[in-house]
């Protein structure tokens, strides 16, 4: 029997206390804050055994906050994979007869704990890993390599979540005007001195910790697994409604600006439809619906946020709750007042805030 979420009562699910267990040895062993964050992350993971589109998870944050303990136990479920570097020829698969990366991945959820190698890369190298990935994302990548016979297309699906410092911003841009491919969660770090105490304690004991942490995860997505083969859990019509608004907000709000290196507009943006957010947000919160969260919308709210650039996160959040000057939203954000005139003419032109005599204000409601 199909059920929906009205169905169900927070902590209804079999599933809820078995996120528990995760979330206990997290507590005991690591300082963590953001709990939502970490609901967020296991739910992406569940949602590999959801129906649809292809989930890209793109987990940000300060290096050595506790972000990857997650992702370092999730990878070491048997049936997973994991990947550290990637390069143009590795995505492409080579005409030659050899395993190919994406053979190996397909139908698998994709474990990366830190994609610097592709932010570091040369920049020409990381614009063509960028741009094969669009074509990946859509399921389908066709190489050729200068022969009649040396033509090779490769069909292949899989979920993939990473994880990342926050100099992701500076490839923003470029990611944004090659398309955008992934829904980003901003973890929030717990208190820099206690991460720090708990890692010398931890440190001789490391290995049993994370062999613990693997455990009660993997068990989580075994019990996910079996859940999903049973009953299904469906959201809405209202429930997709919802999702749908909230997705188009964010995708219009992290539309990239294409200017030149002293500001001027190239080209008039073409804003962003909010299909692909649509996908993935939906996959979340049938997996949240799963784990027993019964109102998901706050944990969709928030990854429409963390999809945003952050200066017009900080800009528009200010103007949510009244208008205000430029001088003084930099005030208040302490954003570069220089920065804020740039990043509100951006806003201005995605139609998301207009200028009323000097006071900047919300086009309209936001969604979110």
């Amino acid at each position: 029997m199909t059920k929906t979420r009205a169905d169900f009562e927070l902590g209804d699910s079999p599933m809820f206390e078995t996120l528990d267990e995760v979330k206990a040895t997290l507590r005991q062993h690591f300082e963590i804050k953001d709990w939502q964050g970490v609901e967020i992350i296991m739910a992406a993971a569940v949602a590999h055994y959801l129906p649809g589109e292809m989930l890209w998870l793109r987990i940000i944050g300060a290096s050595r906050s506790g972000k990857t303990e997650l992702l370092r136990a999730i990878a070491e479920h048997p049936g997973f994979a994991e990947i550290e570097a990637i390069t143009p020829a590795s995505l492409r698969g080579g005409f030659k007869k050899a395993p190919k990366l994406l053979d190996r991945i397909n139908g698998k959820l994709v474990i990366d704990k830190d994609i610097s190698a592709i932010l570091t890369a040369r920049k020409d190298m990381r614009n063509e890993i960028f741009g094969l990935l669009r074509g990946v994302k859509d399921g389908k990548l066709t190489a050729d390599f200068g022969s009649d016979e040396g033509h090779l297309s490769q069909e292949a699906r899989f979920d993939w979540l990473l994880a990342s410092t926050s100099y992701i911003e500076q490839q923003r841009q470029l990611e944004g005007l090659l398309g955008e491919r992934f829904i980003d969660v901003r973890w929030r770090p717990g208190d820099r001195e206690e991460m720090a105490f708990r890692a010398a304690t931890n440190n001789p004991y490391l290995e049993n910790i994370r062999a613990q942490l693997a455990v009660d995860v993997i068990s989580l997505m075994c019990r996910a697994e079996q859940l999903t083969k049973t009953e299904s859990y469906i959201l809405s019509e209202t429930d997709l409604r919802t999702i749908a608004g909230i997705a188009d907000t964010a995708a219009i709000a992290r539309t990239p600006i294409q200017q030149d290196r002293q500001g001027h507009l190239v080209a008039m943006p073409d804003p962003e439809v909010g299909t692909d957010l649509a996908q993935g947000f939906s996959r979340i919160a049938g997996a949240l619906l799963l784990l027993g969260m019964t109102d998901f919308t706050p944990y969709i709210q928030r990854l429409a946020w963390d999809c945003i650039p952050s200066a017009r996160v900080k800009l528009l959040q200010r103007l949510q709750a009244k208008s205000q000057t430029v001088p003084e939203l930099a005030k208040a954000t302490e954003i570069p007042e220089r920065t804020v005139y740039y990043v509100i003419e951006q806003l201005e032109l995605l139609k998301l805030v207009k200028d009323n005599g000097g006071m900047k204000e919300l086009c309209k409601h936001l969604n979110m």
